[in-house]
């Protein structure tokens, strides 16, 4: 039998979110977490968890605060349905000393009030089991997207993938399953190595120009800016762009409108295309996660 992470005496807060964020939320209460939130939906929430009206309500005396894979922004903002939730120092600062913010990405200000606070961050985004089972909602729908945008097939395309890392290797994987030729962009010899075990063809970043030009279909999952201006200017008309990276993504969309060349960012697709499966696998890993964290502490 699998060890089940236990809860029991831990406060937690959840802060935005979509339907994956109740899965996981349930799953805590289960393991005898007390949990409280603030912007994630209610619907189908177990009668246990607190309903806060207000996120300092929420998250006041909590011992760990758990926000959504994408994180916040640059300005340390939340996304959630109704208005964007401003983590900023104060609010920090109400939670229990000692405690642990659990979130994919963070701003700068952000982590600079954690540490001040003395409060642990973990990055949930290097989890590699919650990572790489993330990235196959996250290849499938950027795969879905291409084919709603382009009126051919993927078989017998040219794929382009930038980064070999958890979700451009699955992305790798799926495109060569349904009988696209792919190339495999990685700067480091060991990831193009594996891109060419996978049967792609291996792709360094001095020599996308000499590729680019054929490309039908690209997908970045690199968070800086790869698919520059040069390159966009030397693609076909008709290819398209999904941008599966971190905002602001690693494309210059302007490049992209000005040659009316489709492309798209695509944050949070396994909430989009698969929340029940995307779920269970927060559900699943997270409290985890948090256990660990806090057998650490």
């Amino acid at each position: 039998m699998s060890h089940v992470p236990r809860l029991t005496g831990l406060s937690l807060c959840f802060l935005g979110g979509d339907r994956r964020e109740t899965k996981a939320i349930e799953a805590m209460v289960d393991q005898g977490a007390s949990v409280r939130c603030f912007g994630v939906p209610s619907e189908g929430l177990k009668c246990e968890v607190t309903l806060a009206g207000s996120a300092e309500e929420a998250l006041r005396g909590a011992h760990g605060l758990i926000l959504p894979l994408s994180g916040t922004d640059d300005q340390g903002k939340v996304r959630v349905s109704t208005c964007p939730i401003l983590i900023d120092h104060d609010l920090l600062a109400t939670m229990a000393r000692g405690g642990a913010v659990f979130s994919g990405r963070l701003s700068d200000g952000v982590r600079r009030s954690c540490d001040a606070l003395g409060l642990r961050v973990v990055n949930t985004a290097d989890d590699d089991e919650l990572a790489i089972l993330n990235s196959i909602p996250s290849a499938e729908g950027a795969v879905l997207m291409a084919m709603q945008a382009t009126p051919i097939t993927v078989h017998h395309s040219n794929c382009l993938v930038t980064g070999m890392g958890r979700t451009g290797m699955t992305l790798v994987r799926l495109l060569l399953a349904m009988g696209a030729r792919v190339w495999a962009v990685a700067r480091k010899g060991r990831d193009r190595a594996r891109a060419f075990e996978m049967g792609a063809i291996p792709v360094d970043y001095p020599d996308l120009p000499d590729c680019i030009s054929q490309m039908d279909m690209v997908f970045n999952t690199v968070p800086e800016l790869v698919i520059t201006r040069p390159l966009i200017l030397a693609m076909k008309p008709a290819a398209i762009i999904v941008d599966l990276a971190s905002a602001p993504g690693g494309v210059d969309f302007a490049a992209a409108a000005e040659r009316r060349i489709w492309a798209q960012l695509a944050p949070g697709l396994p909430g989009k295309v698969a929340p029940a499966t995307a779920g269970a696998v927060l559900a699943k890993v997270l409290p985890e996660i948090v256990a660990r964290a806090f057998a650490k502490g």
